[in-house]
């Protein structure tokens, strides 16, 4: 595993985190499955391979340090890692008794995924991300459900959410380096690459060599997950919803929207769902041949263009919108992944209760 790598970005405010993204293929049914949980949704398909498709990045915890790979999750609030117990192979795990920084509690956790339940225990210690050391309670992972996790590039979550929906009440991480005054300015940012090279986390900042113009900001409409009113949603310019509840989730590699506006957008793209959930193309659309999607959020819009939606995967082709239906209150919802996130830079102030957006580059 990647040992902590932590730089000063020249041009950045912040410190920044090196972010790889695994290459391989989508399975569309277990990320489904996974928004399901995060979102309440029912899942209609079991887990059966976790997707590498997260973008991930190093951090440690204990004394001596131990090195994790976690994804830096915007959809979820609770850090947590593999500990001894769970029979899985190729990971880290975190061994309390060979930290001299550990603290115990001890109180239990549990996340229900589509295979199974995530259990484990509360632990206390020192955590360094970006470089900086904050010591607080994260979750050790005692059961892990099924084979989900062999095949997972990474070894557990960073959730980069509100502590509204931390299980246990936990306090997040980026909340505690405020808390404990590691960082003086409230804000971190994506850079999220198509071209296998690392994106970054930006910690107490963000990078203006990574985007073109100033940001627009949207005001958060709702603390938890990073939720926004969304006052239209289009598709070869005919609009497909209206002051819609958009969260943006580093987390998803995704479009996730409620499955009769996917499964319309879709049917229009021309490809057909394939045994693992994702919509394949029988042979590549040519290029320019199909139409924009355009969000408009606080007087400014966001366009993505067949280039940006479409993803390829060695020589096939397949859609980046997937259906998920999430029942009130929270629901439904419009998930802007990834695929929306290589394109727009955001930044996201804890402070003022924002999101920043501006064109990658």
């Amino acid at each position: 595993m990647s040992t902590m790598m932590v730089m000063m970005a020249g041009a950045a405010s912040g410190l920044v985190i090196p972010l790889t993204k695994p290459a391989g293929a989508r399975n569309v049914s277990a990320e489904g499955a996974m928004l399901a949980q995060k979102y309440g949704a029912t899942p209609s398909i079991p887990i059966s391979n976790f997707e590498n498709a997260q973008y991930y990045g190093p951090i440690t915890i204990g004394t001596p340090p131990q090195s994790f790979n976690v994804v830096f999750d915007t959809g979820s609030s609770n850090l947590w890692v593999p500990g001894p117990k769970p029979s899985i192979v190729g990971h880290n795990r975190y061994h309390s008794d060979q930290s001299s920084t550990y603290q115990k509690n001890g109180t239990t956790f549990a996340i229900q995924y589509g295979s199974g339940k995530l259990e484990g225990i509360i632990d206390k210690d020192v955590v360094s991300i970006a470089g900086l050391d904050v010591t607080i309670n994260f979750g050790e992972a005692t059961k892990m459900p099924g084979l989900t996790w062999d095949v997972a590039k990474f070894d557990g979550i960073c959730g980069m959410g509100w502590p509204q929906i931390a299980v246990d009440g936990v306090v997040p991480p980026f909340f505690s380096l405020l808390a404990q005054q590691k960082i003086s300015t409230p804000t971190f940012a994506f850079y999220l690459t198509s071209d296998g090279s690392n994106g970054e986390l930006t910690i107490g900042g963000s990078n203006p060599a990574h985007h073109d113009g100033d940001f627009n900001y949207v005001p958060v409409a709702k603390e938890g997950y990073w939720q926004l009113v969304g006052d239209d949603v289009s598709f070869d310019k005919a609009s497909v919803g209206t002051k819609v509840n958009a969260v943006m989730d580093s987390g998803t590699s995704l479009l996730a929207f409620p499955k009769s506006v996917a499964t319309s957008i879709n049917s229009k793209l021309g490809c057909t769902e394939g045994p693992t959930g994702e919509c394949q193309f029988k042979t590549c659309p040519p290029a320019g041949s199909l139409p924009d999607l355009v969000l408009t959020m606080n007087g400014a819009t966001y366009t993505l263009e067949q280039d940006d939606y479409i993803m390829k995967v060695q020589t096939s082709c397949i859609s980046g919108f997937m259906g998920i239906d999430v029942p009130p209150p929270m629901g439904p919802v419009w998930i802007f992944g990834d695929v929306f996130m290589r394109k727009y830079y955001l930044e996201f102030d804890v402070a003022q209760k924002r999101v920043g957006f501006a064109l990658a580059k």
